[in-house]
């Protein structure tokens, strides 16, 4: 099974590009997010798209999106972030703009952030995590203690519903592409009937068109998903192997944060996971379900940020 085909779902993008999406030539430009930035650079041969918000000199937040998301899922938390704080946050392996990786392990993907902090001079970080950034933020941790100072979980757990993960493994497997962006938008209105107008315009940000005119995810979960069939579904556990342990011996401080409608991550499963790690605090997002950072911004950013003001980050 493929780790990271659980952990999340495509991010329902309903904030557009800031600017026209066209330069003066007529060229599409890459989506610049509103009071940020958007850039490419080579860690060790491999490319990495990337937001930033904030001073360089700034207290750092790497924010780690969730499976089959990008980094635009947190322009509103760069965006409130970035008069405090330099906020980065890249899309993961295999996800957005940045190159694929080979082995797709939550070790695998964790171990691409330490040379990616060196690139940018960070020697110790908060981290942000949803779904899959999540798990890897716990990974991340876990096995370099001395570069974070802080975590913020975002509706995961060492524990998860398997009802809510497998309505995610069916999203991402049903469909290979679409004829438009306005059918994907249709087909996320589908999956997410609680969040408000899905504009097609949006979608660029998680998808690509190919040749062919048709437009696919920007992520590699749906074909992996279709190769492996029903293998998948019986095998999503094997996703979360060790993570409890690591998370039991974390000695930073975590804010674990739960949707109050998830399916994904229970109220039981939140307060497991904040009962093993030994500095934990729980808190919930209201009105959201398992993509709180998207489902609701204003409260997600708003505890993100008191927790940082606890940490004296």
């Amino acid at each position: 099974m493929n780790p990271d085909a659980v952990a999340g779902a495509p991010e329902a993008a309903g904030a557009g590009a800031s600017g026209d999406d066209l330069d003066a030539s007529g060229v599409p430009r890459h989506d610049v997010p509103a009071g940020g930035r958007s850039g490419f650079t080579l860690v060790q041969g491999r490319q990495v798209h990337y937001l930033q918000w904030g001073r360089s000199s700034a207290p750092p937040v790497l924010c780690l999106h969730g499976g089959g998301q990008t980094a635009y899922m947190y322009e509103e938390l760069g965006g409130a972030l970035a008069p405090s704080h330099h906020v980065l946050a890249p899309d993961l392996p295999s996800h957005g703009d940045s190159d694929s990786l080979a082995g797709m392990a939550r070790t695998d993907i964790a171990a691409t952030l330490p040379p990616l902090l060196g690139h940018f001079g960070l020697e110790r970080v908060a981290v942000v995590g949803a779904s899959l950034g999540g798990i890897v933020a716990i990974t991340l941790a876990a096995a370099q203690p001395g570069l974070v100072a802080g975590i913020v979980l975002i509706d995961v757990g060492h524990r998860l519903e398997e009802e809510g993960v497998l309505r995610i493994i069916d999203f991402m497997s049903r469909q290979d592409s679409f004829a438009s962006l306005d059918e994907a938008a249709a087909a996320i209105a589908a999956y997410l009937p609680h969040r408000k107008e899905i504009r097609a315009s949006s979608l660029t940000r998680n998808l690509r068109q190919r040749p062919d005119g048709r437009w696919q995810w920007k992520h590699s979960y749906g074909r992996r998903l279709r190769e492996q069939g029903d293998e998948t579904a019986g095998d999503w556990r094997g996703v979360l192997a060790g993570l409890g342990e690591d998370a039991a011996g974390l000695r930073c401080p975590v804010l674990v944060l739960r949707g109050s409608a998830s399916d994904v991550l229970s109220d039981e499963g939140a307060e497991e996971v904040a009962a093993l790690i030994p500095d934990a605090r729980l808190a919930t997002v209201v009105n959201a379900g398992h993509l709180a950072a998207g489902d609701n911004p204003e409260s997600t950013v708003g505890l993100v940020v008191s927790f940082l003001a606890e940490l004296g980050w």
